[in-house]
């Protein structure tokens, strides 16, 4: 009987534990965030773009956030101001993803890999490129980090912002 009884016990402790691990798990997802001023929206895309090609990755695909929020907002109720314009690429190193998923399947929600960049309606000269981290400190999360870092100072540099 006390078998039976502790069993919803057990589950209330497992569902718990998930949670708690959801929670760390987001709270481990950083976001780097690069301003590059001055300059203009064009000239830091096809710096990033470059920047990506120059790691011998294929090109990224590109997602127009910025317009996408703007089409929608009259149907949604959102904003349709918040950025000037805004981009995010997504790509996929076949190097970084290799190590990653090997030290464990799961991290396929990882890859691609994206990087965005946007201005706001205020300042147009003022580019912010941002990426996520990988939520992972293993080897693999480490390559992943230095990839987008070396992406991020490479476009900066073609700016010549550092």
């Amino acid at each position: 009987m006390l078998k039976h009884a502790a069993r919803p016990l057990r589950h209330l402790t497992a569902a718990a534990l998930l949670a708690a691990c959801g929670v760390a798990a987001q709270a481990q997802a950083q976001i780097v965030e690069h301003v590059l001023h001055p300059t203009d929206f064009a000239s830091a895309r096809t710096a990033l773009e470059d920047s990506i090609a120059a790691e011998g990755l294929a090109p990224p695909t590109v997602s127009e956030f910025g317009n996408m929020l703007q089409r929608t907002a009259p149907t949604l109720g959102h904003p349709a101001d918040t950025y000037r314009e805004a981009v995010i690429f997504t790509f996929c190193s076949a190097h970084v993803a290799g190590r990653m998923t090997a030290e464990t399947p799961r991290h396929i929600a990882l890859c691609p890999l994206s990087m965005a960049l946007y201005t706001l309606p205020a300042e147009p000269r003022r580019v912010h490129l941002t990426y996520r981290l990988p939520a992972t400190a293993t080897p693999g999360g480490e390559l992943a980090e230095a990839l987008l870092a070396r992406i991020a100072r490479r476009t900066a540099d073609t700016l010549g912002l550092h």
